[in-house]
């Protein structure tokens, strides 16, 4: 071998991008058989594990996704890559149905037969379950989650549980293969799914990850990245309110907002569009929670749209402030609402994200002064004097009324959720990420801090249940 053999096959052992471009095809959606160029969400993917194992030594990494976006056809490569030029090595990958595995296998044996033969490996084995360089004394093996203890037995190096959010026993497998995964360098445990609903394993290992309490990190790929999602408009093609919104919150076209449209025809709702292809990972989880004090329905029913405000009496600000924006922390939630002239209220805007003290100040004073507000009003029992000194810091000027929850998130929620109920609280637009913290969370249960649902009740006891009601009504537009 001289020096350029050497050197082309040194880049191909440490450059990923490159190996995957010029020693693997896949089959494209259309049929036709192509290298392997990864897609945005897969060098996302990619990066962040690259990441993690420079900072770490390992890969412990949940990925949260929608429908084809590429992200098994990843991992296989990544672990065919792995096992196939280094000696010692297994990788275990791990379906919910064995039509999955078939097509997991697939993909390994398109790998292994169009691998230039210069880097392919010997195989001794190559059957629907197994893939055995013998030479090497690597492999590279599927299974279903179907059978208790599957894995208990083996000791391997990378494993791949695909759909996890979908398995039977998902415990009792999730159990059995880590166990068989050393907790040394070099190893690397990756678990994927589409979203099937707040609850079970999948969804708890996610929002541990999300919140920095395991080893774990949660990756999020939101459906619009994906260069096929799309489709041309007709000429007399126009946006609803909920598309607009929608557009400008993720900087979407008018494409990508069309196949939104029929897509979610298709699936025969938004609900199911949300779940199937999330914009975020509050999307992707929450549908209407059992025990929540809300609901979609409850919501839809006396949502309004922006032009059907009324003379606006009041306008505030609510604000539950976050001590912290690090990773795992809560979101301030900002909400900016308004009192009409027939008594009932209205959500204005959504304002809420993660800040810094000094971020989140900033965009609660221009809401101020944007929206006109006579008021904001803030929770003060994590910041007490900081949060009105950093507000004043930025305007000295702001009418500004500190709140303290002396009672629990129940008792302060019930009665919003009464005025709720009686349809005198309306949402002038849709508000995504709101309605689904509303709808997904029941205050029996604990959990996290529902930290926009929090500002809202704020907001709604200022405008509704307390204060007096200054003169003179305004119009909002």
């Amino acid at each position: 071998m001289d020096s350029k053999d050497r050197d082309i096959r040194e880049r191909l052992s440490r450059d990923f991008i490159h190996y995957a471009e010029k020693c693997l095809k896949i089959r494209e959606k259309s049929g036709r058989i192509s290298p392997l160029i990864l897609n945005t969400a897969q060098r996302h993917i990619h990066a962040l594990l690259e990441t993690q194992v420079k900072r770490t030594g390992r890969v412990r990494a949940v990925i949260l996704k929608g429908r084809q976006q590429g992200c098994s056809t990843y991992v296989e490569a990544r672990f065919y890559w792995k096992t196939s030029q280094n000696k010692g090595l297994r990788a275990f990958i791990l379906t919910h149905l064995e039509e999955a595995s078939r097509n997991i296998y697939e993909i390994a044996r398109r790998f292994h037969g169009h691998c230039p033969k210069a880097v392919r490996p010997h195989a001794s084995r190559a059957n629907r379950r197994e893939l055995v360089f013998d030479e090497l004394d690597s492999g590279y093996h599927i299974g279903t989650a179907k059978s208790q203890g599957i894995g208990r037995s083996w000791t391997i190096q990378y494993f791949h549980g695909s759909e996890v959010a979908f398995w039977a026993n998902a415990e009792e497998h999730v159990t059995g293969a880590l166990q068989a995964v050393p907790d040394t360098e070099g190893t690397e445990v990756i678990l994927e799914s589409t979203s099937n609903g707040a609850e079970g394993l999948f969804y708890k290992i996610a929002m541990a990850a999300a919140k920095g309490d395991t080893d774990y990190q949660l990756i999020f790929i939101p459906w619009f990245w994906q260069e096929e999602y799309r489709k041309m408009p007709p000429e007399d093609f126009r946006l609803t309110t909920e598309e607009a919104d929608y557009k400008a919150a993720y900087t979407l076209d008018d494409a990508q907002v069309f196949w939104r449209r029929q897509k979610t025809a298709e699936l025969g709702g938004i609900f199911a569009f949300r779940r199937e292809y999330p914009a975020t990972v509050e999307e992707a989880f929450h549908a209407d929670l059992p025990g929540a004090l809300w609901n979609r329905g409850q919501i839809d029913l006396f949502r309004c749209d922006r032009s059907e405000v009324p003379e606006l009496r009041r306008i505030v600000v609510a604000v539950d402030p976050a001590v912290s924006s690090k990773r795992g922390s809560d979101e301030t939630g900002i909400i900016v609402a308004g009192l009409g002239a027939d008594n009932h209220a209205y959500v204005l805007a959504d304002l809420s994200g993660k800040y810094t003290p000094l971020m989140w100040a900033q965009a609660i004073v221009k809401a101020y002064y944007d929206f006109e507000a006579d008021r904001v009003v803030a929770e003060v029992n994590q910041g007490g004097d900081l949060v009105e000194a950093t507000l004043r810091s930025i305007d000295p000027n702001i009418s500004y009324k500190p709140v303290r929850a002396s009672r629990g998130k129940v008792t302060r929620a019930e009665p919003v959720a009464a005025l709720d109920l009686q349809g005198r609280i309306h949402h002038a637009g849709h508000f995504a990420r709101l309605e689904d913290q509303m709808c997904g969370f029941d205050p029996l249960m604990g959990g996290d801090s529902p930290d926009r649902v929090d500002a809202r009740v704020w907001a709604m006891t200022e405008l509704m249940l307390s204060g007096p009601r200054p003169e003179g009504p305004r119009v909002w537009r």
